[in-house]
């Protein structure tokens, strides 16, 4: 991680000529490293303290006040899996929207423990949004698309979720899946391409396997998705090909396998709401 290069990013990705030397930059960093890491402003900077801060209270309190924190609408809230914490965070969908009456599976509010959490990690969550953006972007102009607005548009209300993990002292493997991580690890945001980058590039920019090594229990480790729209149908940006994903489909199932005891997942399966699914992927690969 020492030779891991550090990049700052602009006010706004437009295309200009800096633009296009970062974009390159990062994608080689990428392609050599599988990783590279994002500076903060001040700003930045205390949005993360305030985060991490704000988390390390919610992980202190009694497990009876944490483990209410589930729902069986949608996967965000708390878990625990031996000495292995979690708190996800997921879109925050009121349960009068029309999705959740419709059954889309992991739609629906988020179970949070107080609304300080929600507000602080609210504007983590937007904060690193707008870094997900910009590397869209770079990302669209590093790879020469004729358009380095699409990655953004298959971003644009996306799913963009977040892991916070407190683990014990160790290394400990981190999750790789969707478009891009940035994770958040002793202050330092690092960005790297996950399992749909790699199929949306054709295997120009490879996932990469994330650890973290952690020193202490009280450490916490911080994975924010930065992910297409739930019903977005996906198909390569480079070949011509006829794979397809439907993103919604590729999440639930990625969810289900992981935590295939929630009640999150047994409603799924008791209200057959993979059939829903099912309905907004074939609608969704009409388009993409």
């Amino acid at each position: 991680m020492a030779d891991v290069g550090t990049f700052g990013l602009p006010e706004h990705v437009g295309g200009s000529e800096s633009d296009v030397r970062l974009a390159g930059e990062l994608i080689t960093a990428w392609r050599t490293d599988g990783m590279a890491r994002i500076s903060c402003d001040r700003w930045q900077a205390r949005k993360v303290r305030d985060a991490v801060e704000a988390s390390g209270g919610v992980f202190r309190q009694p497990a009876h006040l944490k483990s209410r924190c589930v729902s069986d609408l949608t996967y965000a809230g708390y878990s625990a899996a031996g000495a292995v914490e979690t708190f996800a965070i997921f879109p925050d969908v009121p349960r009068e929207d029309v999705r959740v009456g419709a059954h889309w599976p992991g739609h629906g509010p988020v179970p949070w423990p107080s609304m300080e959490y929600r507000r602080t990690m609210r504007l983590f969550t937007d904060e690193l949004g707008r870094i997900g953006e910009k590397l869209m972007r770079l990302v669209s102009i590093g790879l020469e698309l004729p358009d380095f607005e699409t990655l953004p548009a298959l971003t644009e209300d996306g799913w963009h979720h977040m892991f916070v993990q407190r683990f014990p002292s160790g290394t400990h493997e981190l999750s790789s899946h969707g478009l891009l991580m940035i994770t958040v690890e002793d202050g330092t945001l690092t960005a790297t391409p996950g399992e749909l980058m790699e199929f949306l590039t054709g295997g120009r920019l490879r996932t990469t396997s994330l650890e973290a090594l952690v020193h202490t229990d009280n450490e916490l480790v911080m994975t924010y998705f930065h992910e297409p729209a739930f019903d977005a149908g996906l198909r390569p940006v480079l070949d011509p090909a006829h794979d397809y994903v439907h993103y919604g489909t590729y999440l639930t199932d990625v969810f289900m396998r992981r935590y295939p005891q929630r009640v999150t997942t047994q409603r799924i399966k008791a209200e057959d709401r993979l059939s829903v699914l099912a309905t907004l992927s074939r609608r969704a690969s009409v388009d993409a």
